[in-house]
């Protein structure tokens, strides 16, 4: 199975033909690579996501479910739609080992075997009934990490001349491997220290990727890369940039971040974003020196950082993130319906950004709502952070978040953000009724497709402890402190 390949299949909506989805799953994992304890892993998913269409969808001799098998560049990506019945996730029964024992009940168990037998799982509704469950698991691929004595920072570069160029997927041992030896702890996704998920990734081109590289030894002494989310994204996420302490006087991590702007620009993204951890404050720094602005935090969002081999007695708090974007040609210009209560910290953080927004103050030119929303939901399980976006509101909105959010709770997330399209009217009024849930002010950006979003944040943690949130500028301060404010754990503390 190389690559591009992708088979897809619709299937009557009876039992008798799931058989045919679990034999091509097992032959794709088969093609793929993937070992046989996980080959199994996957076809036992593929069969329960196919009873959940059954069990959950409209049934009947005319209904279809389509199924699609595609090779990523981690590995494979399991996608099954159906016409299913109005029920929320977070409603359906969940199983309960002592009712299984007891009474022979197993209810519930395909959504547990589906979550635990895969990496990442998502569920999407659309008006009409659509549903989408996709699910994705990761090939197991060899760490690029040796046992080494600490190297010396003596600048022994400080003549060498480099050059900047994309990379290519023959350079992905020297990436992962010059990530362990610039950082150790873990602190990006974990596939940029596996050298072969590298090369699948810069094989397909998902993210662009820049190297340093010397002239006369051909080291590469430098990364730095632009990661979307979407195919077609307009904003990308500036990530996996570090550079050899030995090469740091060199003013490589500039010229790599400059590169891949002046990249960005011929390709006409909107804006970079870049997310910079909240236990220290280098990574602001370091940002804040390339011209992006801040606009919001999240907490709580990534695990506590770790070093590969060591059980390290250190902090094990979660760790929180500082948002910063740089819009790349001017700013959207749309009319943002702000909720009242932010207005004024919203301002001041485009202000900070250098734009003057135009602020729309009624909602008597909102369309009638549809009689079911449009949310899209997007997890990292092992990560423990999951993030709802409203795209349509409809008159379900309140109730779907609801529900969303009781599941990534039953599910053991930790931090649970919201996107709300501020281009919509109905954000400026409806924002406080998910606040009414729990969730609070994180901060404003732009989505995949350039339209400006206002963030806010459900922590599940109870306890509170925003010192430990360390903030570079005056300006994150500021932001800081807002978001203390709204916190209603700090309330109740």
């Amino acid at each position: 199975m190389k690559r591009t390949d992708s088979v897809s299949m619709t299937l009557p909506a009876n039992v008798m033909y799931t058989s045919i989805a679990v034999s091509a799953a097992k032959s794709c994992a088969d093609s793929a690579g993937f070992a046989k304890e996980d080959t199994y892993r996957i076809s036992l998913a593929m069969d329960e996501g196919l009873n959940h269409a059954l069990e959950f969808g409209y049934g009947g001799p005319q209904e279809t479910i389509e199924t699609t098998i595609s090779r990523t560049s981690l590995g494979l990506q399991i996608t099954i739609q159906f016409h299913g019945l109005p029920l929320e996730i977070a409603q359906l029964p969940k199983y309960d080992p002592k009712r299984a024992v007891q009474c022979g009940d197993v209810t519930g168990i395909s959504l547990l075997l589906i979550e635990k037998m895969l990496d990442k799982v998502s569920f999407s509704i659309q008006p009409g009934g659509r549903r989408t469950l996709s699910m994705e698991k990761y090939l197991p691929a060899k760490l690029a990490y040796e046992k080494t004595t600490p190297r010396e920072t003596i600048n022994l570069y400080e003549n060498t001349d480099y050059t900047l160029r994309l990379a290519s997927p023959d350079d992905a041992e020297a990436i992962s491997r010059l990530a362990f030896q610039s950082h150790g702890a873990v602190l990006f996704s974990e596939y940029i220290y596996y050298p072969d998920r590298v090369r699948e990734i810069l094989h397909a081109q998902k993210m662009v990727s820049v190297v340093i590289e010397t002239d006369d030894t051909h080291e590469i002494m430098g990364h730095g890369a632009l990661v979307r989310r979407k195919t077609k994204s307009l904003v990308e996420e500036l990530t996996f940039g570090f550079v050899d302490p030995r090469f740091r006087s060199k003013r490589g991590a500039s010229r790599l971040a400059a590169f891949l702007e002046e990249d960005a620009r011929k390709r006409s993204i909107y804006a970079i974003e870049a997310f910079a951890v909240t236990n220290h404050v280098h990574s602001q720094r370091a940002i804040l020196s390339l011209g992006s602005k801040e606009c919001g935090i999240l907490i709580d969002t990534s695990p506590a950082s770790h070093s590969w081999g060591k059980d390290s007695e250190a902090d094990k708090r979660r760790i929180g993130n500082l948002i910063f974007v740089k819009y790349l040609d001017g700013f959207c210009g749309q009319t943002l319906y702000i909720p009242n209560h932010h207005r004024q910290m919203v301002e001041r953080i485009y202000a900070h950004h250098g734009v003057s927004v135009s602020v729309g103050n009624t909602v008597t030119d909102a369309p009638p709502l549809s009689p079911e929303s449009s949310i899209w939901t997007m997890s990292d399980i092992k990560e423990g952070w999951t993030a709802f976006g409203v795209k349509e509101y409809g008159v379900d909105a309140a109730a779907q978040i609801a529900d969303r959010l009781k599941h990534a709770c039953a599910q053991g997330i930790f931090s649970v953000h919201l996107a709300l399209p501020l281009g919509d009217p109905l954000t400026r009024t409806m924002a406080a009724t998910f606040e009414d849930m729990g969730f609070f002010f994180a901060g404003v950006g732009p989505d995949d497709e350039g339209n400006e979003n206002i963030i806010l944040q459900y922590i599940t943690a109870t306890t509170v402890d925003y010192e430990s949130i360390h903030v570079h500028s005056e300006f994150a301060n500021e932001i800081k402190e807002y978001i203390k404010t709204c916190d209603p754990r700090v309330k109740i503390a």
